[in-house]
């Protein structure tokens, strides 16, 4: 796969996350998604806190992993190639593995024991709005050279194709979720 081609099919994915939000989430009451089908089981509104916290660290890093490429004037490569890292994370959030495997999330991006937020499915707009801007820059990286530290696992390093397909991959997993919530109730 091209460079191109990964940038172009992620583009596509976020905007139909962004169409979604705004459609199904948006417009609903703050108290609809706050309701719990499952005691065990986190509702709509924490679905979107913890794609925010895996937000709130990777966009910061993301932008500064595309301006190191740049100042570092890497040509973007033709050719996309993942690293194993990368296709081991894909392949955990990737929504047609949805309920194989279940994965219990560290306590920095568990929604439980976050502090949530007054809206946010509104801060999840704004950051998909974020990444969507920089899947735009990075066309100008080189997705292959530029990486990102994981906060999991610090001594790995993305790449930056990798982890944007993992964020969207993320957020489409968890906005699945999150409609099960609402058709449960």
């Amino acid at each position: 796969m091209t460079q191109t081609e990964l940038l172009d099919r992620l583009e596509s994915d976020i905007r139909r996350l962004l169409e979604q939000t705004r459609t199904q989430f948006a417009v609903l009451p703050e108290e609809a998604l706050l309701v719990r089908p499952m005691a065990e089981g986190w509702n709509a509104m924490e679905c979107f806190a913890h794609l925010n916290a895996h937000f709130d660290y990777f966009l910061p890093r993301i932008e500064l992993s595309i301006h190191k490429s740049k100042a570092r004037a890497w040509v973007p490569a033709d050719e996309y190639r993942h690293n194993w890292i990368g296709r081991l994370a894909i392949r955990a959030v990737n929504p047609a593995n949805m309920g194989k495997t279940r994965r219990k999330s560290p306590g920095r991006i568990d929604p439980k024991k976050l502090q949530l937020r007054q809206n946010e499915v509104k801060a999840f707009l704004i950051n998909c709005e974020m990444l969507l801007r920089l899947v735009q820059q990075s066309r100008l990286a080189d997705l292959n050279r530029a990486r990102v530290k994981h906060f999991r696992w610090p001594g790995f390093r993305f790449l930056l194709g990798d982890l944007f397909e993992y964020m969207v991959l993320h957020a489409q997993r968890h906005l699945i979720q999150a409609q099960a919530t609402l058709n449960k109730t």
